[in-house]
């Protein structure tokens, strides 16, 4: 090799991107099943009957996972807030799916329906499905009612 070439090709020491922390791989993305791909994609369309379905056939033969991520990193419920589909929202919750920050999704996503469902959904033992703010989320609603009200009250 021409020793001008190895000039050309040295690696530089002087960068000023020496200091940079290298990229890493935060999540490895983890291939569906095509019984995975067919739930979510139901999901996706709000096909109820096909969710129904998959939930009642992953109870049955354990063959997905019912709280499986797509390539976006979004699960079925997170996928039924942003399509704001309240139906198939109470069906997965009725199954257990995992809630995980759903609600602070819902929130993000202003849907009304779906903080209100997530907040008041009792899991089967009888609990409730967020007992994050319990009580409070009442006292938050009529605090807000409260504010308007003074607010309309001064104008």
């Amino acid at each position: 090799m021409n020793p001008m070439t190895q000039l050309y090709y040295k690696k530089a020491t002087y960068s000023p991107y020496r200091d940079r922390i290298p990229l890493q791989i935060v999540r490895a993305e983890v291939e569906l099943s095509a019984e995975e791909r067919a739930y979510l994609t139901a999901v996706e369309k709000g096909d109820y009957a096909g969710v129904k379905h998959a939930l009642r056939e992953a109870e049955v033969y354990y063959n997905m996972d019912v709280n499986c991520l797509d390539p976006l990193g979004r699960s079925a419920l997170l996928i039924a807030i942003e399509n704001e589909n309240l139906e198939i929202m109470e069906l997965l919750l009725d199954h257990g799916i995992h809630t995980g920050d759903a609600l602070l999704y819902a929130i993000r996503k202003e849907v009304v329906g779906a903080v209100e469902l997530l907040l008041s959904h009792r899991r089967p033992s009888g609990e409730k499905q967020c007992s994050c703010l319990g009580n409070r989320w009442g006292d938050i609603q009529r605090q807000d009612i409260e504010e308007r009200e003074i607010g309309e009250r001064e104008t």
